[in-house]
């Protein structure tokens, strides 16, 4: 019987699927002890094709889902999460890989307590091979989280404890479900809604000190395509992360952290994107996300977190919230922010 439900979304993956799921089915804890669902979010290359070899290797295992418009992967990730049978939830994504005994590291912490989620490191990984790390270990001893006071949860939130991805982890299911934590759909940046969202409701998590993903740094991934019309999606996921924490009730006892986060994200998250991921970085953008910004928090100067969590050139950039910028000086911003990230 499956104990873990593992969700993948594939999109023209047919270069790197292969890799996932062996690593997949090669885990120490034995592959009947997973329920394998991926959905095939209306690839253009033959992605299914290879999907389908491994539904005929493991059968009892293996559950495709053929979907025929793109929805992105939040949309993916809702739709295997209704297929889903198992008390345990893991997301991956289709090009990044595991370390062989990812799934018994993990596991065998729920078996000895009462955890919600279990989480682990991950390296950002270049390799187009199936390649493995020598060394594992971080300088930190595994630990337990209880999130049980308001405190304690404005810490677990400014440092998103359990981790920002919602790969690198298993989750329980009814903690997704009871709480309605699912991801936006036919969005880019789906994750940044669903990370923070989760570190609200978690109460019960233990973090494994242990490099156990593999984040393949893909050339032709999402966030790092040029100019791509989806980057904008970024404003409107933040929009509605901030919309949903007023429908929830959070900003009444966290309103501090969640401006805090919605200027890290929203402000210098979004400029990061537009002088990165941009030829020539739109002014009209610029302008946008500083409306949409200074309408949540419409003076960071008041928040007790922006000189404790910022470096000097952070907080050189969170001043060009306030100040009225030409588009002279727009650019100029941006040659010196490029400057500084590529040294980074």
């Amino acid at each position: 019987m499956a104990n873990i439900s593992v969700i993948i979304p594939c999109y023209n993956v047919a270069d790197y699927i292969d890799r996932c799921l062996t690593t997949i089915t090669s885990q120490t804890i034995g592959v009947d002890a997973l329920e394998i669902i991926c959905i095939d979010d209306a690839s253009t290359d033959d992605t299914w094709q290879h999907l389908q070899v491994w539904e005929q290797r493991y059968p009892d295992q293996m559950i495709l889902i053929h979907c025929d418009q793109n929805g992105r992967q939040g949309t993916a990730r809702n739709i295997g999460l209704q297929y889903a049978s198992t008390d345990w939830i893991a997301f991956i994504d289709s090009d990044d890989w595991l370390e062989l005994d990812y799934f018994e590291k993990l596991y065998q912490i729920t078996q000895q307590g009462d955890c919600e989620i279990v989480s682990c490191q991950n390296k950002r990984d270049f390799s187009t091979d199936m390649t493995f790390f020598e060394d594992r270990k971080t300088d930190k001893e595994n630990r337990f989280m209880l999130v049980d006071t308001v405190e304690k949860r404005k810490l677990f939130f400014n440092l998103q404890s359990a981790g920002f991805a919602a790969w690198g982890k298993i989750i329980r299911k009814d903690l997704l479900t009871d709480n309605q934590i699912f991801f936006p759909e036919n969005l880019a940046y789906e994750d940044s809604y669903w990370g923070p969202l989760l570190h609200f409701y978690a109460r019960r998590v233990y973090l494994v000190e242990e490099y156990l993903y593999h984040y393949f740094v893909n050339p032709q991934s999402t966030v790092l395509q040029k100019n791509a019309d989806y980057h904008t999606d970024w404003l409107t996921v933040q929009s509605m992360k901030w919309q949903a924490w007023e429908e929830r009730g959070f900003l009444a006892e966290y309103r501090e952290e969640l401006e805090y986060d919605f200027l890290c994200t929203c402000y210098l998250g979004f400029l990061k994107i537009l002088f990165l991921r941009y030829t020539e970085p739109s002014y009209s953008l610029y302008l946008l996300v500083k409306e949409i910004t200074l309408k949540r928090v419409p003076d960071y100067r008041q928040n007790t977190y922006i000189r404790q969590g910022l470096n000097e050139f952070y907080y050189t950039l969170l001043e060009s919230l306030l100040l009225p910028l030409s588009k002279t000086q727009f650019q100029q911003l941006s040659v010196l922010a490029k400057a500084y990230w590529k040294q980074d």
